[in-house]
């Protein structure tokens, strides 16, 4: 089975790009995405891109969290 390469240094990632970007689960990513309200845009042709800008926010805010 062929498998596409992911290119994770564009600006706008779809959906398994985002999840790769952040190494999560599709599944992970879904959770995350709606209880963190991670921001996305629906784009002609019913797809739904992420910025990686707002991934590498989500990102800092995990890093800068008080330790439990």
């Amino acid at each position: 089975m062929k498998t596409k390469e992911l290119n994770l240094n564009k600006d706008y990632l779809n959906h398994n790009e985002a999840c790769a970007y952040l190494g999560m689960s599709r599944s992970g990513f879904n959770k995350l995405r709606i209880d963190w309200r991670i921001p996305c845009a629906k784009v002609p042709g019913m797809r739904i891109v992420f910025r990686r800008q707002d991934l590498e926010k989500l990102i800092e805010r995990f890093m800068n969290a008080p330790k439990l």
